[in-house]
């Protein structure tokens, strides 16, 4: 597929992922309650297969998790589901930013600053957008949304380099070969 095709098709789905969760955050409360509480019992569901709650990694993980988003507050499960979901939402956003700057520039500087910036603002324009749809803004709810913009830079610069050394290796390869 030629490059600039590519950059379109990334570029709609930067535009689509955007769309998705400008969608979800502009939710009025009773509706987003709803369906952090789908996912909840759906996550029940399936843990009451797996049975994963119990692992100690698991646990450790709920516990780390808790601590870092609410501080010393327990908040129940639900919760837990609710910023995951902002994690992984602006996790795939990210993705999407960084892979679309490094098409559009081939620079990894601007896809690392895309891909963490674009995400940036989307989050405050979400939490700025709630204020008129019955729910209110959080700062941190921004900070849960950059968190997963973090994961996801990191996950693409650590492909990236993967990719890389693996090309590097398999050139190397095969001038011992020949």
């Amino acid at each position: 597929m030629d490059r600039r095709w590519l950059m379109i098709v990334v570029l709609i789905a930067l535009a689509f992922w955007i769309s998705v969760v400008l969608y979800f955050g502009t939710r009025n409360a009773n509706v987003s309650s709803q369906q952090a509480r789908w996912a909840y019992r759906t996550l029940k569901k399936i843990d009451e297969l797996l049975d994963f709650s119990k692992m100690p990694l698991f646990i450790q993980l709920k516990e780390k998790l808790n601590r870092l988003w609410f501080g010393n507050r327990k908040m129940p499960t639900v919760e837990l589901v609710r910023k995951s979901a902002h994690v992984g939402l602006y996790m795939v956003l990210s993705i999407i930013a960084f892979w679309f700057a490094l098409l559009y520039s081939r620079k990894l500087l601007m896809a690392i600053l895309l891909g963490l910036s674009l995400p940036g603002f989307v989050a405050g324009l979400d939490e700025y957008l709630q204020q008129f749809r019955g729910r209110g803004a959080s700062l941190n709810d921004v900070v849960i949304d950059i968190s997963g913009t973090i994961v996801g830079v990191i996950l693409c610069s650590l492909s990236l380099g993967v990719g890389r050394f693996v090309r590097f290796l398999a050139r190397r390869r095969f001038r011992r070969v020949v």
